[in-house]
């Protein structure tokens, strides 16, 4: 099969830019902006896969147009943990009568984990300028949302380092794009992204990605966000010495820059680094052990809900949240232990297992996305709900299709590192 249309890769692009500038992660309902979201993406992928997928049917057909080799055998799989636990689940809701608003939002979620295979044949077929154009995107989405965010503060920039931000209604920055963006961007701005064009353009470009990226980890450094900004300024280091040791005038003024920085605003970044050492003091883990042994003592009360759960919909006394009794908790591992229990757990991990290849290739092949994705990824699979949310799939989805890309690494570093 042929790369995909221009208007599909429009459509996917534009998807993720309406996420960025009108969505939010976990949405009061089903909108306009969802909507359109939902159908960019549906334009994309096409119709045949979600319904093979979906039914079931992928079991047994050819999976023309998913991919090869590992790609054929993760769509496979990534069917049987859909159709089995999406039944499993809903099963096991309605025997325990959790209501149907309960295990919609359970579902919805869960059906979004399919993603990564479902997006991987489109985005492993598309030349390196357009699957370039779609992370800058992803970037640019996440972006959006800082900037919202900071809209909503009322851009009180001169707070920073004297006491913590709130998050705002709709939590945008608990979207794992933010992340995401702030190394991304980053790394793009010292990458020369202007490419060979105009020199005011060749010098505009860069900035214009590292002041994109700065909002961000501006934004979680506001809100003491302690694990997306530690992870994403850990992965930015690593990615600038993968740049910079090819450049060695450039680090001396980029150096240089980072020193004059230090000096100027060295009193908003020393106020920051102790918001976080007296919120690490004062919450430690956020009670994310309990959280845990909340789970284990609700479904270990008998071997049939320790083995297939307590389905979608169920709920939990959250000790990380006041022991609410709530629906999500902030791990995978202990949200799927709660919902399809063991049995379902250990699907989901031969699941992830597929993936965590992929995305290992990656890191070898497109170290800058790996790094990008990284912080997003192992705070939503450990550390935080994002796992539940679009965007978190959609990075996923990226990361995990690099590595099929048509064409050999030297050409990927030159069109998406210069």
């Amino acid at each position: 099969m042929g790369a995909p249309a221009t208007w599909r890769v429009a459509a996917l692009a534009l998807a993720m830019l309406i996420y960025g500038a009108l969505g939010s992660p976990a949405p009061p309902g089903l909108r306009l902006q969802e909507i359109l979201v939902f159908g960019g993406l549906i334009l994309f992928i096409g119709w045949r896969a979600p319904l093979l997928l979906a039914s079931g049917l992928a079991l047994f057909s050819p999976a023309r147009g998913v991919g090869s080799g590992d790609g054929r055998l993760a769509f496979r799989t990534a069917s049987l943990v859909l159709v089995g636990l999406l039944w499993l689940g809903c099963l096991r809701g309605l025997w325990n009568g959790w209501g149907v608003t309960d295990m919609a939002r359970d579902i919805l979620p869960f059906l979004f984990l399919s993603l990564p295979v479902l997006l991987a044949p489109g985005l492993s077929r598309l030349s390196p300028a357009r699957f370039t154009l779609l992370v800058d995107c992803a970037g640019w989405a996440g972006c959006a949302l800082a900037l919202r965010w900071w809209i909503g503060a009322g851009m009180a920039f001169s707070a920073l380092g004297t006491a913590p931000l709130g998050e705002g209604k709709d939590y945008l920055l608990n979207s794992a794009l933010v992340p995401f963006a702030g190394v991304w961007l980053c790394l793009r701005a010292v990458s020369r992204p202007g490419g060979n064009g105009p020199q005011p353009w060749r010098m505009g470009v860069p900035l214009f990605y590292g002041l994109g990226g700065l909002a961000c980890l501006l934004a979680l450094a506001a809100t003491i966000h302690r694990a997306a900004l530690g992870l994403s300024l850990l992965a930015i280091l690593l990615g600038l010495w993968q740049v910079l040791a090819r450049r060695p005038l450039f680090s001396l003024l980029l150096g240089g820059g980072l020193l004059v920085l230090v000096l100027v605003a060295g009193g908003p970044l020393a106020g920051v680094a102790g918001l976080v050492a007296a919120k690490t003091e004062s919450v430690g883990l956020n009670n994310r052990v309990g959280e845990v042994l909340a789970v284990l003592d609700q479904v270990g009360r008998d071997p049939l809900a320790f083995l297939i759960g307590d389905g979608w919909g169920a709920l939990v006394a959250n000790p990380a949240v006041g022991y609410w009794r709530v629906s999500y908790t902030h791990s995978a591992l202990s949200y799927f232990l709660l919902k399809v229990g063991l049995l379902g757990l250990a699907a989901m991990a031969l699941y992830a297992g597929l993936l965590a290849a992929r995305i290992a290739r990656t890191a070898s092949i497109h170290p800058a996305l790996f790094l990008a994705a990284a912080p997003s990824l192992l705070i939503g699979c450990f550390l935080h709900t994002s796992f539940k949310y679009l965007c978190f799939s959609i990075i996923l989805a990226l990361v995990a299709s690099s590595n099929e890309l048509p064409f050999t690494r030297e050409k990927m570093e030159h069109n998406l590192l210069t």
